[in-house]
C-alpha cells in the first residue's frame, strides 16, 4: 500500500488488519517527502497504553507511536508529552518529533539505535554515571510542558482501581496512607524541582552514541527527588548503588536528601503498583510486554521496593529528616 509522501508500507504478519488501516490513516495525514521509502512495519515491545511500531526502510528507520484513546485514564496529557519530547530533543536527549497528530497524540520520530538499557546491562557496562550525566543535563533544560505530581497520579490510579475492583494486597491501603502523608510533606517544603522525565524504567534509556530517553508521557516540571527515587526503584538499586547514584548527582548529598529520596522511592513503588493493578484488565490483551513481564509481577516488585524503602528507619523520623532542605541541595 502506498500512502502520502511516497511511503510504501508493508506489515509484519503479527500486525492485524485494523492496526494496519489505522497506521495507514495516520501516516496519510502527514506530508513527509524527505522520508519517502519502502518500509516494513513491525511491533516493538513496551508502550503501556500505546502501541509502538518500527518502520524499517532502505534509507530511514523510524518509530511510530499509536496512542490509545482516553489518555486521561492513564494520567497522560498528549500535547504536554509531545512538547516535553521536543524540549528534550533540543538538548539531544530524545529523538526529535518529525510529525504528530493532536489531540490523539500519535507521533513519528527517528528510531534510536543502540538498544535499551536493562539493569543487567547498566551494571555490566558501568552505565550509572551516564545515567546521572543524562539526568543532570535534562534537569538543566527548560520545558513548557505540564507540572507533574506522582501524588496526583497515584490518587487517580487508586480511585479508578477502587471503582473497577482492582486486585491489590491487603497491605496496600496502609501503604497508600503513607503516600498521602508524604504528599503533605512535599506540599509544605521547597524541595528542588526541574524538567523531569518522571518514568525512569531502565528500558526508557537508549544507549547509543550517547544516552537518550524515550516515552515522555509523564514528563514535565517535577520534584528531582522523585526522579532520582523513580530510577532507583525501577532499576532495583542496592543501598550501595543508591548511595553512589546520589553522590554522583550531588557530591554534597546529606541525610535530608537521602530521606527525601527514600520516601519518594516508596511513592514510586506504590504509584507503579496502583497503575499496574488498574491497567491490567484493559491493557493485557492489547500491548506487547517485554519478555517475562507481567502486570501482577510488576505490581509485586514495586510494592517490595516500597517496603524496602520504608524499612530504612522510622517513618516518622524519615519525614522529619526530609523536611529540612539545605541551601544548594540538588534534590
Amino acid at each position: 500500500m502506498t500512502v502520502a509522501s511516497g511511503m510504501k508500507l508493508g506489515f509484519a504478519p503479527d500486525i492485524g488488519s485494523a492496526l494496519q488501516e489505522q497506521v495507514s490513516a495516520i501516516l496519510s495525514q502527514w506530508t513527509l517527502p524527505d522520508l519517502a521509502d519502502d518500509y516494513l512495519i513491525s511491533p516493538m515491545s513496551g508502550g503501556g497504553s500505546n502501541v509502538n511500531l518500527k518502520l524499517e526502510g532502505s534509507r530511514h528507520a523510524l518509530a511510530l507511536r499509536v496512542c490509545a484513546p482516553d489518555p486521561q485514564r492513564w494520567g497522560v496529557d498528549r500535547a504536554a508529552s509531545i512538547q516535553a519530547q521536543k524540549d528534550a530533543a533540543r538538548a539531544d536527549l530524545a529523538p526529535n518529533v518529525l510529525a504528530s497528530t493532536l489531540p490523539e497524540g500519535h507521533f513519528l520520530c527517528p528510531f534510536l539505535t543502540g538498544g535499551v538499557m536493562t539493569p543487567t546491562r547498566m551494571r555490566e557496562e558501568g552505565l550509572l554515571s551516564d545515567v546521572v550525566e543524562t539526568l543532570r543535563s535534562l534537569h538543566a533544560q527548560q520545558t513548557s510542558a505540564r507540572v507533574f505530581s506522582p501524588f496526583e497520579d497515584a490518587a487517580h490510579f487508586v480511585k479508578l482501581g477502587d471503582a473497577e475492583g482492582a486486585v491489590r494486597p491487603a497491605e496496600f491501603a496502609d501503604m497508600y496512607d503513607r503516600v498521602r502523608k508524604i504528599a503533605q510533606l512535599f506540599a509544605a517544603i521547597d524541595a528542588p524541582r526541574a524538567f523531569c522525565h518522571s518514568d525512569l524504567v531502565p528500558q526508557n534509556f537508549i544507549v547509543g552514541d550517547r544516552m537518550r530517553l524515550i516515552d515522555w508521557d509523564y514528563a514535565g516540571m517535577g520534584w528531582v527527588a522523585f526522579e532520582m527515587a523513580s530510577f532507583a526503584c525501577q532499576a532495583g538499586l542496592s543501598d550501595e548503588e543508591t548511595e553512589t547514584f546520589l553522590r554522583l548527582y550531588d557530591p554534597q548529598v546529606d541525610d535530608s536528601q537521602r530521606a527525601r529520596v527514600a520516601l519518594m522511592r516508596a511513592v514510586a513503588g506504590v504509584r507503579e503498583a496502583a497503575w499496574a493493578t488498574m491497567a491490567e484488565p484493559i491493557l493485557s490483551a492489547h500491548t506487547t510486554p517485554l519478555d517475562g513481564w507481567t502486570y501482577q509481577g510488576y505490581a509485586s516488585s514495586n510494592l517490595a521496593e516500597a517496603r524496602n524503602a520504608w524499612g530504612q528507619g522510622s517513618f516518622a523520623e524519615m519525614l522529619k529528616a526530609a523536611a529540612h532542605v539545605r541551601e544548594g541541595a540538588r534534590f
